[in-house]
This record gives structure tokens, C-alpha cells and sequence, in this order.
């Protein structure tokens, strides 16, 4: 249960990534139309550094000529509009002063304004007077910038100059900002100034966008100006997208061409993903075409992709639409399943729907769920759909859990366990009272107790172990214990070893090897000596092996010297094995030498067949020496392992 949450989570992540991300593109192909229509409209000129740190200025106040005026003055008028009540008229005082200053007495207040102390609350004011600096003087406005010290800062400005610098001269803009170093406001500064090259020259901004060199700005940039060109022209941007170099760069034109060109025109888009020749680019466009389609028409996305043929890439698709399907409309998806797909890709759309709709509306959920009968759906389903009730309504989610037919056993138990297992997490001690008191003769009650038991021994081991010491004699009793003490281990390995010990049967070995294990994470040494409180069997080789693989992580060399003075037998030989796949890649001959040490001929000679085969691609010679001293010694090689040693042996001769 836990397993098959973490990988759903997985999933859903990385699909609210891609949509987050394509999203985004969408957003900017509408941006791009409605600002494409509105560029024709003359707009006064405003700062839009506002959008990068300050709050949007209000519509500027008519601008006045510039007058000469008394620098002391024009500085005493900023202090009182800066401390003036209101965001309105600090604003409208900021563009008036701006408006009334001509390009030397810009240069004068900027030069003063940006080495006062708190430059955080001064930027707006920055913002407003470099801008109207940069429209006479662009360069002198940058260099009114370069005072303020954080980087962060100091970029939004400048991109703030240099958006106002391109909106008159978006080439001399470009060619000053090719001489800044990389870094934020070379990237945001870039972004403003193909903001205003897109809008005046689509053409001219593709060809200095395929000038530019590849850095950290680029996917934004080439997302930003094949957006803009596909709500022109689509054709054209596709065809441009095609012919840029197979990179990063060209991935993010496809996407976001195929993006902006389904959120105008989905016919055509995907009449022309689908007539790109077979291929990877084909697939990556359709993929993300289908999952443009899918923000605006799930339906036709998915109706599209099931005609297509059969493949490992048609079924990720599948499985993507129905996932973006699902957090919009579950209970669409859901109807639109059951009528259109069969096997797999159905069961893949109904979790996912049922999913999404457990954790708005569990009840319809669960109503949805009783009219399934594919048990690929409902075995996955009925778990998930408790666990997730039971973090809203546990109460509500166990009623229907047990309402379940009893003549299935297997689903009632599983929605019964998911619902205790989201229930243990936050209050173990009310679950386990609740199935001590309400599921005592279920025949499912031993493996309930132990799944809480598991839970609470994450927070409070010893009252998890008290709890199941209480329970009635038994198997229940005895896997509970196991479980607590095993939990125990992780955070007092000695008091856990003291309890198993208390218990007798495969009960007190299964117990002793967990607490072995875990006593081996923290101090292998002590759990090594534990070791002889084990009788001879598989709990001894289990635990052995445990203490060996933990112990030759930390302390290779200590380890290979424990392992040493163990006796012959299974479980030295499980230990052995443990160093063998511990050195075995950069010590391939002491890994050999380890091999021979093996009491079992079968495993032994296995693994020095394996080893002088692995051996010989790094030192033939000293891998065939070895290949024929065992010949010569090991006993009961099979012909084929034989006719390997000699295969290494040719192998050192071979010219």
C-alpha cells in the first residue's frame, strides 16, 4: 500500500511539473495575441520593472517639457513623495517629478537616490526615474545603476532600462546587453528586450535570437519568441522550429510552437504534428500536442490518441491526458472510460479518475467504484480510496469498509487496511483500541494489529511493544511483538534484543534477525557477537549475511577480519558473498581469493567462474593464472564451467 502511494505520488509530480510547464506556454500564446492586438494602440510610457519587485504604477500623469530646476528642490520634493500616505499618490508624484526633470537632473537625483540606505523601499522611485532617463539617455541610466549592490535588484532595474531602451531601439538595446556578463540581469534584462523586438519585428528577433549564445536565459527566450511567431504565424514557426540544430533549444521551440498553435488552431497543429516524419521529434511534438489539447478539450485529446496504432508511446500519452483529464473532471474521465477503452488503458483512466475524486468527494467515489467490476480497478482502488476518506472522515471511510460484502474478504480487508493504515499515522493508539474493540475475531485482525504496530513503533516503539504484549495469547500476540520489538531495534537496539530473546519458536528467531539487522546499522560489532545466540539455520545466515553487508560499509577492514575467523558453513559462505559483491568491481582478485573460501562447491564454483570471467577484462594474465589453478584444484566443475575457465585462459594468449 505504502509502495503504490509513494509511485502514484511520483507520477502525479512529474505530471503537474509538465502541466505547470505547459501551461505557462499557453498562458503566454494568449498573452501574445492579446498584446499583438493591443500593440497597435499608442500606450503611454511606463515602467515595468514594477512587475519585477514594485507593485504596477498607476497611469502617469500627462508629461510636462522638462524645466530647469533647483536640484536641492527636486531632492526635497522625492524625500516628501517617498514618505507621502497612499501608493496612488507616491506614484503619480514619482511620474511627475520624473516628467519635470530634464536628463541631467535625472542623472543628479538617480546618482543620489541609489546610496541611500533601505534601497529595498526606494525602488519603485528607481524604477520610475531610470526609465525616464533611459528614454533620452539609455546608457547613462544603466550606469545610474551600477551603485546597487544586490544583483537581484540591480537586474530587474536594468531590465526596466533596457525594455524602454528597446522599445526605440530594440538593436542597439541587444548590442549593449551582449556586453554584460551572464547572470540575472543579463537574463531578465535579455527577456525585456525581446518583449519589445517580437512586438515591432518578429523576423528580426528570430534571427538575434539564433545569434545569441546558449545560457541560462535561452529555453525562456526561444520559448517566448516561437510563441510570439506561432500567434502570427504558425507554419512559419513551425518550420523555423524544425530547422534549428537538435538541442535543448529546439525542444523548446517544438513545445512551444505546438503549444501556442493548438490554443488557436488544434486541427491544424495536430494535422501537422501528425504528418512529421516517425522519429522521436514526431513523438515529443505529438506528446506535448496532446497535452496542450488536453488543458482546453480532454475529450477530443483522448478520443485523437486512441487512433492512434499501438505503442509504448501512444500508451504514455494515453496515460498523461487522462491524468490532466482527471484533476479537471474526474467524473467526466470516469464516464468516458467505461464507454471508450478496455483493458489497461481503462483500468490506467479509472484509477486515476477515482483517484482525484476520492480526495474531493470520497462518498461518490466510493459510489463510483461499486459499479466497476474490472478487479485491475478495484483491488488498487479500494485501499487508496480508504487510506485517502480515512484522512478526511475516519469515521466515515471504516463505516464503508466494513459495509463492503463480506464474501469477498480480500477487498473488504484491503479498504479496512487502507483506512487503518492512514488512521495509524496520526493516531496509532485510537487505531489500535479501534480494532482491539471492534475487529478482535476478524480473521484479519493479526495482520491489522501488526500493520499498526509498524506505524506506531515509528513515533513510540515501546508503547506500540506494551500495547501488543496485551493482546491476547496467540498468533496476533506474537506477530504484534515481532513487529514492536523490530520497530524498538531502530532506536535502542539492546533493550530490543533483551524482549526478543523473552520470546521462544520462530517468533523469538524472526525477532532476534530483525534486531540484528538493525543492531548492525548502528554498532556492527556488538550485533556480530549477538550472532552466537542464534541456533544453526536460515535465521544464522540470514543474520549473518545482514551484519556482514552493514559492517563492510562502514569498516571493510575490520569486517573481512570478523568474516575470517567465522566457521566453515552456510553462513560464513553468505558472509563471503556479502564481501565478494562489496570488492568485487575494484579488488577483482582479492574478490577471486574470497570466492575459493566457499564451503558449498555449487556457489563456490559459480562464483569463481563469474569472478575469472569479470577479472580477465581488466587483467587477462593474472585472471588466467587463476583460471588455471582452479582447474587444476576445484572439484565437480561442470563441462560448461570447465570450458569458461579455459575460454580466460585462451583469452591471455590470444594475439
Amino acid at each position: 500500500m505504502v509502495s503504490s502511494s509513494r509511485n502514484t505520488f511520483r507520477f502525479w509530480l512529474v505530471l503537474a511539473l509538465r502541466v505547470v510547464l505547459l501551461a505557462a506556454a499557453f498562458v503566454g500564446a494568449r498573452y501574445w495575441s492579446l498584446r499583438l492586438a493591443a500593440s497597435a494602440v499608442p500606450l503611454p510610457a511606463k515602467s515595468v520593472a514594477m512587475a519585477r519587485g514594485v507593485s504596477t504604477p498607476s497611469p502617469a500623469p500627462t508629461k510636462v517639457r522638462p524645466a530647469v530646476v533647483n536640484l536641492p528642490q527636486a531632492k526635497s520634493d522625492l524625500l516628501n513623495i517617498l514618505h507621502a500616505q497612499g501608493e496612488y499618490n507616491r506614484e503619480r508624484g514619482l511620474f511627475s517629478l520624473a516628467a519635470s526633470l530634464d536628463p541631467e537632473a535625472l542623472k543628479e537625483v538617480l546618482a543620489d537616490l541609489v546610496t541611500q540606505p533601505n534601497i529595498g523601499n526606494n525602488k519603485q522611485a528607481i524604477a520610475i526615474l531610470a526609465a525616464q532617463l533611459a528614454e533620452s539617455d539609455p546608457q547613462a541610466a544603466l550606469d545610474s545603476l551600477k551603485n546597487i549592490h544586490n544583483l537581484r535588484d540591480r537586474g530587474a532595474l536594468a531590465a526596466d532600462v533596457f525594455d524602454a531602451w528597446s522599445a526605440k531601439d530594440p538593436a542597439a538595446a541587444l548590442a549593449a546587453i551582449s556586453q554584460l556578463p551572464g547572470g540575472y540581469k543579463r537574463e531578465v534584462s535579455l527577456l525585456a528586450i525581446f518583449d519589445n523586438l517580437m512586438i515591432q519585428d518578429p523576423k528580426s528577433a528570430l534571427s538575434a535570437l539564433l545569434s545569441q549564445p546558449i545560457d541560462r536565459a535561452s529555453f525562456e527566450l526561444y520559448s517566448s519568441v516561437f510563441g510570439n511567431l506561432t500567434s502570427r504565424d504558425p507554419s512559419t514557426a513551425a518550420a523555423a522550429a524544425l530547422s534549428l540544430p537538435p538541442n535543448i533549444m529546439r525542444d523548446a521551440a517544438l513545445q512551444s510552437t505546438v503549444t501556442a498553435w493548438v490554443a488557436q488552431d488544434p486541427t491544424g497543429a495536430l494535422a501537422w504534428a501528425n504528418g512529421l516524419p516517425a522519429g522521436p521529434t514526431k513523438n515529443g511534438v505529438l506528446d506535448n500536442a496532446m497535452l496542450a489539447l488536453s488543458q482546453q478539450d480532454p475529450a477530443s485529446a483522448a478520443n485523437y490518441t486512441t487512433q492512434l496504432p499501438d505503442s509504448p508511446m501512444r500508451d504514455y500519452m494515453l496515460k498523461q491526458i487522462s491524468g490532466n483529464w482527471a484533476q479537471a473532471d474526474p467524473a467526466g474521465l470516469l464516464a468516458w472510460a467505461h464507454g471508450n477503452l478496455t483493458g489497461n488503458d481503462y483500468a490506467s483512466a479509472a484509477q486515476n479518475a477515482l483517484m482525484i475524486m476520492g480526495q474531493t468527494d470520497p462518498a461518490a467515489a466510493a459510489s463510483a467504484l461499486a459499479q466497476i467490476s474490472d478487479p485491475n480497478v478495484v483491488k488498487p482502488a479500494l485501499g487508496q480510496l480508504a487510506f485517502t476518506w480515512a484522512a478526511q472522515d475516519v469515521n466515515a471511510a471504516l463505516a464503508w469498509a466494513q459495509s463492503l460484502p463480506a464474501d469477498n474478504a480480500a477487498q473488504r480487508n484491503s479498504a479496512i487496511s487502507g483506512a487503518l493504515e492512514s488512521w495509524s499515522n496520526t493516531a496509532p493508539d485510537a487505531a489500535a483500541s479501534y480494532i482491539q474493540q471492534n475487529l478482535a475475531t476478524d480473521p484479519s485482525f493479526s495482520t491489522l494489529a501488526t500493520q499498526v504496530v509498524n506505524s506506531w513503533g515509528h513515533s513510540d516503539p515501546q508503547a506500540a511493544l506494551t500495547w501488543a504484549e496485551n493482546l491476547p495469547a496467540g498468533s496476533a500476540q506474537n506477530n504484534a511483538v515481532t513487529a514492536a520489538i523490530t520497530q524498538l531495534a531502530n532506536f535502542d537496539p539492546q533493550t530490543a534484543w533483551q524482549d526478543a530473546q523473552q520470546l521462544s519458536g520462530s517468533s523469538g528467531n524472526t525477532a532476534m534477525v530483525n534486531v540484528i539487522n538493525a543492531w548492525a546499522n548502528q554498532q556492527p560489532e556488538q550485533a556480530a557477537a549477538a550472532l552466537a545466540n542464534l541456533p544453526d539455520g536460515k535465521s544464522l545466515n540470514t543474520a549473518t549475511a545482514d551484519v556482514a553487508k552493514n559492517w563492510l560499509s562502514q569498516d571493510p577492514t575490520a569486517a573481512s577480519q570478523w568474516i575470517n575467523t567465522l566457521p566453515q558453513g552456510p553462513a560464513r559462505d553468505g558472509a563471503v558473498e556479502q564481501i565478494i559483491s562489496s570488492v568485487g568491481k575494484n579488488d577483482p582478485a582479492a574478490a577471486f581469493n574470497w570466492s575459493t573460501t566457499i564451503s558449498n562447491e555449487t556457489t563456490r564454483n559459480a562464483q569463481v567462474v563469474k569472478l575469472a570471467g569479470q577479472w580477465s577484462s581488466i587483467n587477462p594474465a593474472a585472471a588466467a593464472a587463476a583460471a588455471q589453478n582452479a582447474l587444476g584444484n576445484l572439484t565437480n566443475l561442470t563441462p560448461a564451467q570447465q570450458a569458461a575457465l579455459q575460454k580466460v585462459l585462451d583469452k591471455a594468449t590470444a594475439p
